[in-house]
């Protein structure tokens, strides 16, 4: 559909119910059907399977195994062909069955139930079309249904528009669409799941407020609403339209329909009309396709798009019709990583990211290659759980699995919403890093630079503000231009008393203030004020440590059993390690590496961080790593055993790469003048043997932070430089302490007066 989008509110007229039986539509077509997972397949013989019939579940199938659904007289006709054959599910029509069973958790209310179960698109109460305008109805404010075309067989393909109008303004824009490929029913309930999450949660959650207060969000569950009808009606395992093709053949995959790089090779589409990649007669041939690029074109403000897709568990971005790397994968990594984090934060599943070329197989013609050359959209798409599926298919996916496959998802997009490259007309970008405290009497210089993106940055009023209390106002602070773009700042030193805020802006030609962090009152940066790092050992030279045993220090060779040692350090080449050439040694008694003492007078709630490379056999005790510290040398405290933190499956504990430590040793490191850290191999027993320890930047890190009366610019001494703050804390109000002043209150009866100017002169150095 081109010109301008129909706003619709559709009424259901159907008051039917979901009944409890297995609803209507299920065919027998698949009865007596197998999953059939094949081995040792060429390129002719998957040609050859194709022919018989046999419902090839491989998107890009290429030789060596292949994923079929094949009947008795398919199944004979593929075995005859010298294949080997592995049958993974007696009945696929059982499975198939079991698909659309009323969860038995439904409680009768069709709203509150939706996630439960799979729907059909626009079949009366209950359907996925009837959940959008019931969003509708309960949400009037914040939602609204969009028409934004019309399939081959004449289904309305309907977007859900969340925005509150209320606030106006040039809001940026963000589009997720599903059921691009038909049989991939699980991706229809993200776009549906995330709009409840967001439409329930607005007023009470200020980041989703402030999203939907200042974006425009546009969700389709449904793109090809002929073919998801079809897998509830015909075929469950259908993926493309229903077109019927100039050659009698139907359907064409409107992934492979789209104008950038169409049918650049066959290896990413397809042009046969039998073929499950076929990409149609033209480009933007098929009217699917067409209303989701007139979506597109008609609403220049989308930033960002994700097209969703089962399964496999990946993050894709550009390119996918050549290996190389797009301009923008820096920024497509960056985000598509922060994603990947977010998903296994929620459930612990892991989702591969990357281009879609090189991460998944090549594909030309496909949504995000032409959204992001042809308009620069941050486009992205994910393909759900499960990771494999236990059929040689992920298609099929339990109905219990739709509401935790959401609840990992709906974080992700609700990031990518709420980036800078969407949310900021103009982005600043902070070169500096924030450290993880302040130190007191330390100034923080940072350098950031600033370019317009779709509003132009108005010269001169990039900024930042900051304060060291939070009951007091925020400070203005212009920053320095050094460059076309670059700019300089610095935050002011403070002291122990203060708490610290500060965040950074800049405003358009349209008047539009863009923040870091966006938006600002959700939050500043807030580092506390602490010491940090005040002993760091990078083991670049010997330090000259303590060693028993095979302890040394030099280059890790890379040698042992299992994944081995490292052959570098964490940074640098050296490490301290036991046996850098190898493993340790059975029925070995524990063995120590001693660092030599350290001061840590005038230092509070230590720890000890460093990197490490282990290698141990560490269950049921078999053998120990440990670390342990001590204040005098002779009476140690353990704050870490292989053995006794134990808590995999397996038998081993061996990294594969360099891994942060971390460990509070403050009850005995806190104020003492000769504090010793050591690590502990062994003690091993008879059995197997591995790398061990290998360990690299040690640092000593205070998280504590000690006032010292009068010392109000935090330098550690009270002197001259502090009196300046007297005249503003003396005339503050006579029944408490102006903000920051509390340090200069010697008597502590929260007012700051000339007594306490006495005392301070007599502190001064």
């Amino acid at each position: 559909m081109s010109g301008k989008m129909r706003f619709v509110l559709v009424i259901a007229v159907s008051t039917c119910a979901m009944t409890d039986h297995v609803r209507a539509g299920a065919t027998d077509k698949y009865r007596n059907h197998r999953f059939v997972h094949i081995n040792d397949v060429s390129r002719e013989q998957i040609s050859a399977i194709e022919a018989t019939g046999a419902v090839v579940l491989d998107c890009a199938p290429s030789p060596g195994s292949l994923d079929v659904v094949a009947s008795e007289e398919q199944l004979v006709a593929i075995r005859a062909m010298g294949v080997t054959t592995v049958i993974k599910h007696e009945n696929a029509q059982a499975l198939f069955d079991a698909e659309r069973q009323p969860s038995p958790l439904r409680g009768g209310d069709p709203y509150n139930d939706f996630f439960l179960d799979y729907h059909e698109y626009d079949n009366g109460v209950g359907s996925i079309v009837w959940f959008m305008n019931e969003l509708v109805t309960r949400y009037p404010n914040l939602a609204s249904m969009i028409d934004i075309g019309t399939s081959r067989e004449g289904r309305t393909i309907w977007a859900l528009r969340l925005a509150n109008d209320a606030f106006p303004g040039n809001k940026p824009g963000a589009l997720y669409f599903s059921c691009v490929h038909s049989r991939e029913w699980v991706t229809t309930t993200t776009p549906t799941y995330f709009a409840k999450h967001v439409l329930e949660n607005y007023g009470t959650d200020p980041i989703v407020t402030d999203m939907v207060n200042k974006t425009e969000i546009f969700l389709v569950p449904v793109a090809n609403p002929d073919g998801f009808a079809f897998t509830w009606s015909d075929d469950r395992l259908w993926r493309k339209t229903r077109t019927i093709n100039s050659n009698g053949t139907i359907g064409v995959d409107i992934n492979r329909n789209w104008g950038e790089a169409w049918g650049y090779d066959d290896d990413g589409s397809s042009g046969s009309g039998s073929s499950s990649i076929f990409r149609g007669p033209f480009p933007f041939s098929e009217p699917e396709t067409v209303a989701l690029r007139d979506l597109m074109l008609n609403q220049p403000n989308i930033r960002t798009m994700m097209d969703i897709h089962s399964f496999t568990q990946l993050i894709l971005w550009p390119w996918g019709y050549i290996p190389d790397l797009c301009p923008d994968d820096a920024l497509f990594r960056e985000h598509g990583l922060a994603m990947q984090d977010i998903i296994f934060n929620v459930h612990g599943l892991t989702y591969d990211a990357g281009p879609i070329n090189e991460t998944i197989y090549p594909v030309n013609g496909d949504s995000l290659d032409w959204a992001y050359a042809q308009l620069g959209i941050l486009a992205y798409s994910f393909e759900l759980r499960p990771e494999t599926g236990p059929f040689g298919s992920g298609f099929i996916l339990d109905p219990e699995e739709i509401i935790p496959n959401n609840e990992e998802i709906t974080p992700a997009l609700l990031y990518l919403t709420n980036t800078d490259f969407v949310r900021s007309p103009v982005i600043i970008d902070l070169e500096t890093d924030i450290p993880e405290v302040l130190v007191p009497g330390v100034d923080l210089p940072m350098q950031l630079t600033v370019n317009s993106q779709y509003e132009d940055y108005t010269a001169g009023t990039a900024r930042m503000y900051y304060r060291f209390d939070p009951s007091s106002p925020y400070n203005e602070v212009m920053l320095t231009q050094i460059s076309s773009n670059g700019y300089e700042t610095t935050l002011p030193a403070t002291n122990c008393t203060s708490t610290p805020e500060f965040y950074f802006a800049a405003d358009s030609n349209q008047g539009t203030v863009s923040t870091l962090p966006p938006p600002a009152e959700l939050g500043p940066f807030n580092p506390p004020v602490a010491v940090g790092p005040f002993y760091q050992e990078d083991l670049d030279t010997d330090p000259g440590w303590t060693t028993e045993g095979d302890w040394e220090w030099g280059v890790p060779t890379g040698g042992g059993s299992f994944n081995g040692d490292p052959t570098s350090g964490n940074t640098g080449a050296n490490v301290y390690g036991y046996n850098l050439n190898g493993n340790y040694t059975n029925n070995l008694p524990a063995t120590y590496l001693t660092t030599t003492a350290i001061d840590c007078t005038g230092q509070f709630d230590v720890e000890l961080r460093f990197w490490r490379w282990l290698g141990v056999e560490s269950a049921f005790g078999f053998d120990d790593a440990t670390v342990s510290v001590s204040n005098n040398g002779t009476e140690w405290t353990q704050v870490y055993s292989a053995a006794a933190d134990h808590i995999s499956d397996n038998i081993f504990e061996t990294d594969t790469e360099w891994t942060p430590q971390s460990f509070d040793i403050s009850s005995v490191a806190d104020d003492q003048p000769t504090v010793y850290v050591r690590w502990g191999m062994g003690a091993t027993d008879g059995s197997n043997t591995l790398p061990g320890w290998n360990i690299d930047d040690i640092v000593l890190f205070s998280k504590g932070c000690v006032a010292t009366k009068g010392d109000y610019n935090g330098d550690s001494i009270v002197s001259a430089g502090d009196a300046a703050a007297f005249p503003d804390c003396v005339q503050g109000p006579v029944d408490s302490t102006p903000p920051g002043c509390s340090i200069l209150d010697f008597d502590d009866n929260n007012h700051v007066d000339l007594i306490d100017f006495a005392q301070f002169q007599s502190a001064a150095e």
